[in-house]
Order: structure tokens, then sequence, then C-alpha cells
């Protein structure tokens, strides 16, 4: 779904809540990343999967794996609409995304993800019992990079979409001085700015306790 399509909805329903981003804050997608470039392409340090993830965070920030091969077989997988279907749920996310959802609507999934995985992507929402809600997902003739996107995408949803939980700080960074909205970054203890609404939460049963007392229906 395209975002003036989702303000429609939110408008002729005349409801407001918050969005979710999808890697790393409800599935384990870089676990399942760093497993199989492992496979393919070597561990020379001998971590597992998840301290790799702890270690580097996103697979281009892993410097033996910057190979023409490793960054094709990487792309090709981006595009895959099938490795969707099959991501672990990250600890704690389907649990308390309901609970959230009891006190702020799921309003929409935004996602980096390019548009012809959306169709993967939302089957996997299902088979989770993940609220349902529509998918923005990043148009394959956006060229920019995503934090960039995402932010742009942000600014323009609000006051429809109150905030996003969300685990790339990156993505903050990008969000302009007058965004008005409520940025839950996950998996993160602190960030430096202070001009917006940001609240952190290392893991879910913390970010439901942030969201609780930050609700931006309340506020």
């Amino acid at each position: 779904m395209d975002k003036l399509s989702l303000v429609a909805i939110l408008q002729a329903e005349n409801k407001c809540g918050l969005a979710l981003d999808i890697d790393e804050t409800l599935s384990a997608t870089n676990v399942y990343w760093f497993t199989k470039l492992q496979e393919l392409f070597g561990n020379p340090e001998s971590l597992t999967p998840k301290e790799m993830a702890m270690k580097y965070h996103y697979t281009q920030n892993v410097p033996y794996w910057q190979t023409p091969q490793a960054l094709a077989w990487m792309k090709e997988q981006c595009n895959s609409d099938e490795l969707q279907k099959n991501l672990s749920v990250i600890d704690g996310a389907v649990e308390y995304v309901s609970r959230v959802n009891e006190i702020i609507p799921i309003v929409a999934y935004i996602t980096a993800r390019p548009t012809i995985v959306v169709p993967g992507t939302e089957y996997w929402l299902k088979v989770n019992n993940f609220p349902k809600a529509p998918v923005i997902a990043k148009p394959l003739d956006i060229t920019e990079h995503f934090t960039s996107w995402k932010a742009e995408v942000l600014q323009s949803l609000y006051p429809w979409v109150l905030g996003i939980v969300d685990d790339h700080p990156g993505m903050v960074d990008q969000l302009p001085t007058d965004y008005h909205g409520t940025i839950f970054l996950i998996t993160h203890q602190d960030h430096p700015r202070t001009d917006i609404t940001v609240v952190c939460g290392m893991d879910w049963p913390k970010m439901y306790e942030q969201i609780q007392k930050h609700n931006p229906l309340q506020q």
C-alpha cells in the first residue's frame, strides 16, 4: 500500500495509531542472514550468528563479506518473496505487540523491504498472529537510502500515524526537527537527539512499558 491510500483509510475510519518496523523489530532477519552468509562465504572469526549480529549489526559492516559474490547473493535474497515467509520472530514480539495493540492501534507496518516482497511479508505477519494492518514498503524506483525514505514517510503520515517502533538509529537521524511523532527505538539504550521525541528500550517487555508511559494517544 502507498502512504496516500493509508491516509485515506485512516481518515475514513477517523483512526490514528502506531506503526511498526519489521526487520530486527519483529523478525530476527539478521540472524538468518548471518547464518546463511557464514555457510556460503565463511566465518573466519568463528562467531555464532547472534554474536556476529551483535558485533556488526548489519551485513554491510562485515568486511570479509563485501565481495562481488556475497554482494550479488545478498541482492538476490533481498528480492526473494519466499525468504520472508521463513524468518524467525524476535523474542516477545508477538505477545507484546498484541498488548500494545490493546492500548494504541497498530495501523501500519513500514518497512524498507522492496514492494515485490510484500506478499511474503503479509503472509509472515498473518501466520505469526501480528495485528492486521497495511504494509508500506519501499518502492523500487526510490534510490535514496532507506533511512531517508522512511523518515519522509513518517513525516507525511503524521498525525494519522503517531509514531513507530523501529530499531534503526539512522532513521531517527534523518527526521526533521519539526517531526511531532514519537519514535520508540528498540534494541537501544539511548539516542542523542533531544529535539524530537525518542523513547528507547532494549527489548519488547521494556518497550511495552515505555509505550504505556509515553502513549502518543494520551499526549
